[in-house]
């Protein structure tokens, strides 16, 4: 991660209800996701996929020619829960792993960048870290809000196994 990234310590917990049962308990509503959205664009959409491999595959080789490694995680769809009173937004990642989200114990994310071609969008690296020294780093893009301040994540392994993280506290490196 670049030297002013934001260092995160995290609190898991593994009690998160499934999306399906989000409405009967409060847990808020599941925002819509792009491709349902009157104003979805498949060629843009492409172009930001195409856009964030090379944004990752930078970042690879950057953390590569610091003497490091990092094993990059394929995104298979991400969204976002919103939380009512207080709001909270929790940013979740369908991720194409079988790792278990709840080994991890820290979580790096890079500064945020405009995504070029989609308006009122950012890009940043998750790196998230567990016992092994070696990160997983994971592409995520997001629509630009005062309410999500990136601190909450859920994410979702090929076995549907759900880990939720918080985020405590950030610390600029």
């Amino acid at each position: 991660m670049r030297a002013n990234s934001k260092e995160a310590q995290t609190n898991t917990n593994t009690d998160v209800p499934s999306i399906e049962q989000t409405e009967n308990i409060g847990l808020g509503e599941v925002i819509i996701e792009d491709s349902q959205k009157p104003d979805f664009d498949d060629v843009i959409e492409k172009d930001v996929l195409k856009w964030v491999k090379e944004q990752l595959n930078k970042e690879r080789k950057r953390i590569t020619t610091m003497g490091s490694k990092s094993i990059a995680v394929d995104v298979k769809n991400t969204g976002i829960v919103k939380e009512e009173e207080p709001v909270k937004i929790i940013n979740r990642l369908e991720l194409n792993t079988n790792f278990n989200f709840d080994r991890v114990g820290q979580i790096l994310i890079s500064d945020s960048v405009e995504v070029p071609m989609k308006k009122g969008y950012r890009y940043i690296n998750v790196l998230l870290f567990a016992n092994n020294p070696v990160p997983l780093i994971v592409p995520y893009v997001y629509q630009e809000s005062t309410e999500n301040k990136l601190t909450e994540w859920l994410f979702i392994n090929n076995q549907f196994s759900r880990s939720r993280h918080t985020i405590k506290e950030f610390n600029t490196l």
